[in-house]
């Protein structure tokens, strides 16, 4: 009886001396990964691939709005007709600024004694200002129940679509007429500063 109580006492033993040292190994190696983890680091590269001297002027600041929306679905192979219920959904709002103006210089003429014709190059979209606070919202991407096969919307694809250049090009002629006033304004100014008896006529190459 002894025995078998001194065996069971040793056993006792052995199992919280066991459990220590499985305590132990566990407390270092939680330890180490979280040293571990503190001490990653990140890195980013930047290049420039490209510097180009212009004498852009905006003369038009166009604040927009744009609702982007694209659907896809599964096709039956071989063929463009779409699987019923296999459709995904992606509704991006985007907040931006398209600059219209010039990019290559006006001309100047002078045409008599204080006077100076300006001529007004073509109109371009000079680039984009997305809004500082809210410049992209993904408010909607859905899939119907079957679409898990279906590939994802390329978003960033959609939205680099979405600001390209090409398609503010609309807005130079729907703002011509502002484009023009400001672009008088401008010159105006400017010569009015050197000498306010100076007179200025322009035309627009539009």
């Amino acid at each position: 009886m002894k025995t078998m109580v001194r065996f069971l006492f040793n056993a006792k033993i052995y199992v919280w001396v066991l459990l220590l040292v499985i305590l132990t190994f566990l407390g270092l190696f939680l330890a180490q990964s979280k040293l571990l983890k503190t001490a990653e680091t990140s890195q980013s590269y930047l290049m420039v691939k490209s510097i180009q001297e212009t004498n852009a002027q905006v003369f038009l600041n166009v604040g927009i709005q744009d609702v982007e929306t694209k659907t896809t679905n599964t096709k039956i192979p071989w063929t463009k007709i779409g699987i019923p219920l296999t459709e995904k959904k992606a509704l991006i709002i985007l907040n931006y600024n398209a600059k219209l103006g010039i990019k290559t210089p006006a001309k100047i003429t002078a045409t008599g004694k204080n006077k100076y014709h300006i001529e007004i190059p073509n109109y371009e979209v000079i680039g984009i200002a997305l809004d500082s606070k809210k410049p992209y919202v993904l408010y909607d991407s859905s899939g119907e129940i079957l679409s898990d096969p279906t590939q994802n919307i390329d978003t960033g694809a959609l939205v680099t679509t979405a600001l390209s250049n090409t398609k503010q090009e609309k807005f130079l002629k729907q703002y011509q007429t502002q484009m023009d006033q400001s672009a008088k304004n401008y010159y105006t100014s400017l010569f009015k500063a050197v000498d306010p008896k100076l007179s200025l006529t322009f035309t627009f190459n539009h």
